[in-house]
């Protein structure tokens, strides 16, 4: 019998201490701080528009294969947004994954989640890679021709006015072995265009 006392109590110990860690890394993601890196993979209407090191490529072919997926009825927009993720704490921060909105020029553009796991030690900074896909007419119905041009324009280099882009970051939290949503949206803003890449 009190073999059987030590082994829970040795099993508790061992829940408790990863509670408070998973507590501790959940503390510390709240009070990470998330910027803007770059942007990666990234394709409109089928068409690459980065060569290998993720520079616009921009030449005849793709130009033309552009001018042609403007004249169909949908505009597919695919890419790898990368955010920096920072943590200022001693403690290492846990993400368990996160829903997020994109909005750009203040029109909402999609939704989405990310369920992979993220772990960003203390005084360090991690890169968290979210991968985004929507239709550009589709997100941009309502909007003038003009609108839709200026976004396209500015993911293929060519934007004269780059766009306001802002994405709602919600991260998922582990407590005690239970996933529970952030109750409020963590915003990252920064600009797309015009140099801004």
């Amino acid at each position: 019998m009190k073999k059987l006392f030590i082994l829970f109590s040795l099993f508790f110990i061992l829940i408790s201490c990863d509670v408070v860690n998973n507590v501790a890394g959940t503390l510390a993601l709240t009070q990470c701080k998330y910027s803007y890196s770059s942007i990666g993979n990234l394709t409109l209407g089928g068409i690459n528009l980065q060569n290998a090191n993720g520079i616009s490529s921009l030449n005849p072919v793709t130009a033309a294969g552009l001018l042609a997926a403007f004249g169909k009825s949908t505009l597919p927009l695919q890419f790898t947004l990368n955010l920096n993720v920072k943590n200022p704490n001693t403690q290492t921060a846990l993400l368990n994954g996160l829903q997020y909105i994109l909005e750009i020029d203040n029109v909402e553009m999609t939704t989405g989640s990310l369920d992979s796991k993220l772990q960003v030690a203390g005084g360090q900074t991690g890169l968290l890679p979210l991968q985004i896909g929507f239709d550009l007419k589709k997100a941009l119905s309502g909007q003038s021709g003009d609108a839709v041009k200026n976004m396209a324009y500015n993911f293929v280099g060519l934007g004269d006015r780059p766009s306001n882009v802002t994405i709602r970051l919600k991260p998922t939290l582990n407590v005690g072995g239970q996933s529970i949503v952030s109750p409020a949206y963590i915003p990252v803003s920064f600009t797309y265009g015009k140099g801004n890449k």
